[in-house]
């Protein structure tokens, strides 16, 4: 079992490790070659497409590699087509009203956030979780990850070659649906016994049953993806540093997909006994990992920012705390939540602690935005981060005592 979780892990962190380099060194190509507020205007367009984003895929990257991992063969073609239909049928209206919200409120270049929306919102269509479904981390690298990856870094040197931000993610979007065809053409070749339909009415009805996982998506990248925009209302000035600090932070949590990937492989056993060991484990990691990246990101995350920015932009050590703090809960509630909860069917109740994150974020963030600036922001996200974790600690708790023989 060792070797094996070492071998997915290690497959899993090539591509890490690929769109992490890549991501890192796109950082101050984007901000130096295009300026501060071109980098300010993709960060907003981008969350306002991360948002459109949890919509559009409507929970199968939350429940989907668990469904792949247990379907037969005969059944996955037909699972993946379906979702692909739904997540094709609902990108329809959600991309045009995305692009409008996200232009006025990036303040900067129509055309560059109507572009960065749409490659955000069509990254709703990729096939990568039914790959770590199937644990096919090889597959995930090859198909998924690299054409993506090489759409990056094309665009980036031909950012820098013109000083046209466009190029950037016109060409990031090229490789997002250049991955899709690739993995779909992939799946459904190796497996057939499903039926093509167009209509828009089976998609809809294939959105059944993902409530818990939508809901808690929606309410998660709420608080995950509105505070950029609120900086962008209110603090329209520290746009690009706030952007800055919260990218660093979904480079750290890029980082740690493998260990959570395995883990919502290794928790789920046939006997509950293992089950709760595995569990009480992977929650021991969890919280380890957590305060780890805490202290790391609040000691590193100011000289990281003024490194990948050039000089340009700085971090201050408050946002780089309140920052931490919500790094840390986030490494933590992310394997509590997806590898533990969704192993005791808890769905539902991880949706309820993404509403309370939800509820207090949103209580907390505005009014310390106007009292404290940026900072007090931050430290508003980070409230509601700590929320999610500690209702997910508290459901989990008594699953947790369960007796092994």
């Amino acid at each position: 079992m060792n070797r094996r979780l070492l071998r997915f892990t290690g497959g899993y962190g090539i591509s890490v490790l690929l769109s992490g380099v890549i991501s890192i060194a796109v950082i101050p190509a984007v901000i130096i070659f295009a300026g501060k507020d071109a980098w300010a205007t993709i960060a907003v367009a981008q969350a306002v497409a991360g948002f459109a984003f949890v919509i559009a895929v409507f929970g199968w990257g939350v429940t989907g590699p668990t469904t792949v991992a247990t379907l037969d063969d005969g059944e996955r073609g037909r699972f993946y087509l379906d979702s692909l239909m739904s997540r094709l049928w609902l990108c329809v209206p959600i991309l045009p009203v995305a692009i409008v919200i996200a232009i006025p409120l990036s303040r900067g270049d129509g055309m560059l956030a109507a572009v960065t929306v749409a490659t955000g919102v069509l990254a709703a269509l990729g096939g990568g979780w039914f790959y770590v479904g199937e644990s096919s981390p090889i597959r995930f690298l090859l198909l998924d990850t690299l054409p993506r990856n090489v759409g990056t870094v094309l665009g980036a040197l031909i950012l820098m070659a013109t000083g046209n931000p466009l190029w950037f993610v016109a060409l990031q979007g090229l490789g997002v649906v250049v991955a899709t065809v690739v993995t779909t053409r992939d799946i459904l070749r190796r497996y057939p016994g499903w039926t093509l339909f167009l209509s828009p009415r089976p998609a809809v009805g294939n959105l059944r049953g993902h409530s818990a996982s939508v809901t808690m998506s929606v309410t998660s990248s709420l608080y995950v993806n509105v505070p950029v925009i609120l900086v962008g209302i209110f603090i329209p000035q520290a746009t690009a540093a706030y952007a800055l600090a919260e990218r660093i932070v979904r480079l750290a949590l890029y980082s740690t997909r493998p260990i959570v990937q395995v883990a919502q492989g290794y928790v789920p056993s046939r006997s509950l006994d293992v089950q709760v060991f595995r569990a009480r484990r992977v929650l021991w990691i969890a919280l380890l990992l957590g305060g780890v990246g805490a202290l790391g990101y609040t000691l590193l995350g100011p000289w990281a920012g003024s490194i990948l920015s050039g000089g340009t932009l700085t971090i201050p050590f408050s946002l780089a705390l309140a920052m931490g703090i919500n790094l840390g809960a986030l490494l933590a509630s992310q394997l509590t939540g997806f590898a533990c909860m969704n192993a005791f069917e808890l769905t539902k109740a991880l949706a309820v602690s993404t509403i309370v994150g939800a509820v207090v974020g949103s209580a907390l963030m505005i009014p310390l935005t106007l009292w404290f600036g940026v900072s007090g922001l931050a430290f508003g996200l980070a409230a509601a981060e700590v929320s999610v974790l500690a209702v997910q600690l508290v459901v989990l708790r008594p699953f947790l005592r369960v007796p092994r023989a």
